[in-house]
């Protein structure tokens, strides 16, 4: 094995060594010494190490040599800090073991990582030690940097929150399908007497106790209800967040009962699946996040013949697994090339409320229909600690989430009234003001450190201040209480990222 040598020429500090004088030594006995000589002054430039990331990075930038980027910036600061901490218990002693008993399996692995980046640092720079330089230039050490960082977890945040907003819009896919009833008998009250449905002042008239109802229409008081959906899309790269495409599939079921006939109570509970695979060409970045979460959500609706109040109260939970890899090269040939993956599991939990209201305008089989909504979203991801690595593993702390919103739409539908029901074509629009979904810091420090602070810390992209959603499809009501829809919706204008969802339902009444 090499021997080891001084992390910095700066800290070098001459020694003197004193041999008695008792006649001439003999050559066994000055190789004896100068070979312990040698151990002291290695152990005493060990111990006095200054980390050179963030001076090889700030001068290199500055000489405009590379252009590093904040998240560069803040892997040099985490990775001298843990470096700086290591030195105390991994700098060699005078017989060439580390100084404490401690650093041995991944704390060894992580100060042998951290060595080679300083090297390289102090090689970038024309002075020091460069025994375990990777011999990068200054562009290969700021990849291999980003590599270290965990900015890949920014990311849970946004599977988590995507989440809660599918939920949200089955719900108010819900909401919709039980005013269509009302659409339904304004339109058929407008047709003229042929033998459909009339309309009806009174509640029992409309099936709400007998099922009846002309041609077989009727406004049941129990209804259940399935629903699918899939979404995806793809994020941007930004300074602190990698690039990647990303998919949900959805599945929800529920049942709500009439308890009047303007008022309505349910139950909906949902299954997701979600998936994230970084982009490697638009980002350095390599690795995936896969989660599956369950949802249930309370919800009420009161309604007259034009005007409607919604309100819903939901609790999710996410389980989240995540691989992130780690590479990158050496030029060294004395130094292997790092290739490990971290892996890691967690979950997010996470609150959602909403009231939302509208008036509908109708004219025959015409209606259009303004609406307000605000909703609230409270997200928490556990902290957590990566696996199966080599060295580069991650302690990340807990992540907190609050998101408030506020949306003002406008829905356009017709009824069509062939012989066996009622079909529905809508379009909608909606501006959504988002007034508190701030950024945040993912905090994480390495898992062999030896530091209870944080290494590690990535702010995230807060949320732009508004975006839009479009969207249409169409809904169709049938006899004897069957009713099913189609949609297509899209998200406009939010800041780094596309995202398109396709979703279709059933529903019965009875």
């Amino acid at each position: 094995m090499a021997s080891e040598t001084s992390e910095s020429a700066r800290t070098r500090r001459p020694f003197v060594l004193l041999a008695p004088r008792i006649g001439k030594p003999r050559r066994g006995a000055l190789a004896w010494l100068t070979a312990v000589a040698l151990l002291v002054c290695i152990t005493d430039a060990h111990a006095q190490a200054t980390p050179s990331l963030v001076e090889a990075v700030t001068t290199l930038t500055n000489n405009g040599v590379f252009q590093y980027n904040g998240l560069e910036f803040a892997a040099a600061a985490a990775n001298d800090s843990a470096y700086s901490n290591l030195l105390k218990i991994c700098a060699p002693s005078a017989t060439g073991a580390p100084v404490s008993g401690s650093c041995s399996g991944p704390t060894q692995a992580l100060f042998s990582r951290l060595r080679e980046l300083e090297d390289n640092a102090d090689q970038l720079l024309g002075r020091g030690e460069t025994q375990y330089s990777l011999r990068l230039d200054p562009e290969g050490l700021g990849s291999a940097l980003r590599w270290t960082a965990p900015e890949e977890y920014a990311a849970q945040g946004s599977i988590a929150t995507r989440f809660a907003n599918s939920q949200a819009a089955v719900l108010n896919n819900r909401f919709a399908a039980l005013r269509i009833a009302t659409l339904q008998r304004f339109a058929r009250s407008n047709e003229g007497d042929d033998g459909m449905l009339a309309a009806a002042d009174d509640f029992g008239a409309f099936g709400g106790a007998a099922g009846g109802d002309a041609g077989g229409f009727s406004l049941g008081r129990l209804s259940v209800f399935i629903n699918g959906g899939f979404g995806t899309g793809e994020k941007l790269p930004t300074t602190y967040e990698d690039a990647f495409s990303f998919d949900g599939t959805e599945a929800s079921a529920g049942a709500d009962y009439r308890l009047t006939k303007n008022l309505v109570v349910g139950l909906l509970v949902g299954h997701s699946e979600r998936r994230v695979d970084f982009n490697s060409e638009e980002s350095i970045v390599d690795g995936k996040i896969r989660g599956n979460g369950q949802g249930g959500t309370l919800y009420a609706q009161f309604e007259t013949d034009a005007f409607y109040v919604n309100a819903s109260v939901g609790l999710q939970h996410l389980s989240l697994h995540t691989a992130r890899r780690i590479t990158y090269p050496s030029n060294n040939p004395d130094i292997a090339s790092v290739d490990e993956t971290s892996l890691s599991d967690t979950s997010a939990n996470t609150l959602t409320t909403s009231v939302s209201g509208g008036y509908v305008f109708n004219y025959r089989g015409f209606s259009a229909e303004p609406y307000l909504n605000g909703e609230y979203v409270h997200v928490r991801i556990n902290s957590f600690t990566e696996h199966s690595g080599a060295g580069f593993d991650f302690d990340v702390d807990e992540q907190t989430i609050h998101s408030t919103t506020g949306s003002a739409g406008l829905k356009l539908q017709y009824a069509v009234l062939p012989r066996f029901g009622v079909l529905v074509p809508y379009v909608y629009g909606e501006y959504r003001r988002i007034f508190s979904d701030p950024s945040r810091v993912v905090q994480s420090s390495y898992a062999a450190g030896d530091s209870s602070q944080p290494d590690m810390n990535i702010p995230t992209a807060g949320a732009p201040s508004h975006y839009y959603v479009v969207g249409g499809g169409g809904s169709v009501v049938l006899k004897h209480g069957l009713q099913g829809f189609m949609q297509y919706m899209k998200i406009l204008n939010y800041t780094d990222y596309t995202d398109h969802v396709v979703s279709g339902g059933v529903r019965w009444e009875f």
